[in-house]
C-alpha cells in the first residue's frame, strides 16, 4: 500500500440528488430502512458486507460512542447480511457449512456460528436463527458465504435466498441474559 493511503480512511456520505438525476445506477448497495434517523447527524458510513454501516455521527465523538456502549444501551442498524436457507435438507447443508452443531439450535433461538474452509481458515461468522423446523436465517459478517452454500448444496433439496430483511442490534456490556 502506498504511504499516502496509510494515513487516510475512506467513507461514504449521503448526498442530495442533483437536478432530478436518476439514482438507480448510483445506488449499488442496499440502504437500511432506519438510515433516515441518522441523517440529521451528518453520518459517515463504511461499506460492510455490501451494506452501509454507520461509522461516525456528528452528535458524538468516537470516545463518547464507545462509552455509550460500555455504560448504557444502544440500538443501531448493522451491516450484517442475512441469508435464508430452507427446505428438507437445510439442516444437512448447514451442518456441512458451520463448525458447530446446528441441530442443537431450537426453533426461535439463535446460535453464534462460523464457517471455515477445509484447511481451517475462517470464511465468516455471524448469528444463525432457526425460524422453523426447516428454515434458517444466517446474519453474516463480511465474506462470500453464498458461493460456499452453493458449492456444498449439490444434490440437496434446499433454497438459498436473501429474505430482504435488515438487521439491527441492541448493544451493551450491561445487558443481563
Amino acid at each position: 500500500m502506498h504511504d499516502a493511503l496509510k494515513k487516510l480512511r475512506f467513507s461514504v456520505v449521503p448526498l442530495p440528488v442533483e437536478e432530478n438525476r436518476p439514482v438507480e445506477l448510483a445506488r449499488t448497495m442496499s440502504v437500511h430502512p432506519l438510515t433516515y434517523q441518522e441523517l440529521p447527524y451528518d453520518p459517515e458510513y463504511s461499506v460492510y458486507a455490501g451494506r452501509l454501516n454507520p461509522e461516525k455521527l456528528s452528535n458524538a465523538t468516537p470516545d463518547e460512542m464507545y462509552w455509550k456502549v460500555r455504560q448504557e444501551i444502544i440500538f443501531r442498524h448493522t451491516g450484517e447480511y442475512p441469508f435464508e436457507i430452507s427446505g428438507p435438507d437445510a439442516l444437512k447443508l448447514l451442518q456441512r457449512i458451520f463448525t458447530r452443531d446446528v441441530s442443537k439450535v431450537r426453533k426461535g433461538r439463535c446460535s453464534y456460528q462460523f464457517a471455515c474452509y477445509h484447511d481451517g481458515g475462517m470464511i465468516t461468522d455471524g448469528l444463525l436463527l432457526r425460524v422453523d423446523d426447516n428454515r434458517y436465517w444466517f446474519a453474516q459478517a463480511d465474506g462470500d458465504l453464498f458461493s460456499w452454500y452453493k458449492a456444498h448444496a449439490e444434490g440437496l433439496d434446499v433454497t438459498k435466498r436473501h429474505p430482504r430483511k435488515y438487521t439491527v442490534s441492541i448493544r451493551s456490556s450491561v445487558l443481563q441474559a
